[in-house]
């Protein structure tokens, strides 16, 4: 079952805020120390570089547990006549349908579908079919892709016109105001809580993989997994009878 996350557009729920609080909570900054208010900070640069560290360490195992999801976007491709190569969104993933397309726009972004879509084929079927593929012009039918972030059309454009695409943007976080990718405070406290125990492991020089083991990420981990459900807990335990 996917679970669509609604995430919370908040100043205390950025990527900084949670480096603040995790170099807070190892006590590296003491209470009457300012927050840092960036990452090329050089008063606890390498600090703040394992914090950030162990922040990604945690979404990473996060998405890997798909308790984390990639978000849904929007995106658009503005054609040129000639161009046959076109870059996909920098914190693109993959596409939101199992069956993607482009969508023609009518006019400008933000106008609607003409109907027309563009869908995918396999560049190396494409290259035995039509040999000259990047090359003939028209318009487009298909796109593939060149690389993980790259695409082409076949044909290649003739005009210029606006396609839509629907995808999975990454939700890792890179820079200081990137939003974490959670749909309550108390939730991102809790994710807290587990990244500063990956950091107090690294800075320790521990070896990562004695967190599952370790109480305090483990009951930091079940809060998390606790804030996410849907229903208020049963209230009442115990064996029913008929």
């Amino acid at each position: 079952m996917t679970i669509v996350v609604s995430i919370v557009p908040s100043s205390t729920n950025t990527f900084l805020a949670a480096i603040n609080r995790i170099l807070r909570i190892t006590t590296v900054m003491q209470w009457d120390d300012d927050d840092i208010t960036s990452f090329s900070q050089t008063q606890h640069a390498a600090t703040i570089s394992l914090a950030r560290q162990s922040v990604q360490h945690v979404i990473n195992d996060l998405l890997a547990d798909n308790f984390v999801f990639p978000e849904q976007a929007t995106s658009h491709i503005a054609t040129t006549a000639g161009t046959r190569l076109y870059s996909l969104e920098s914190n693109f993933v993959r596409f939101e349908d199992d069956d993607p397309a482009f969508f023609e726009l009518t006019g400008a972004i933000g106008t609607d579908a003409s109907g027309i879509l563009v869908q995918e084929y396999d560049e190396s079927i494409l290259k035995k079919q039509i040999p000259a593929y990047t090359s003939q012009a028209g318009n487009p039918l298909w796109y593939y892709f060149t690389n993980d972030n790259e695409i082409g059309f076949y044909p290649v454009p003739d005009a210029s016109k606006v396609y839509r695409y629907d995808y999975q943007k990454n939700v890792m976080p890179e820079s200081e105001n990137d939003i974490l990718p959670f749909h309550s405070m108390q939730m991102s406290y809790a994710f807290v809580d587990m990244a500063a125990r990956v950091f107090t492991f690294l800075f320790t020089t521990q070896p990562v993989d004695g967190l599952e083991n370790d109480i305090v990420y483990k009951r930091a981990k079940a809060a998390l997994m606790s804030l996410n459900a849907k229903m208020n807990p049963q209230k009442k335990y115990g064996f029913r009878y008929q």
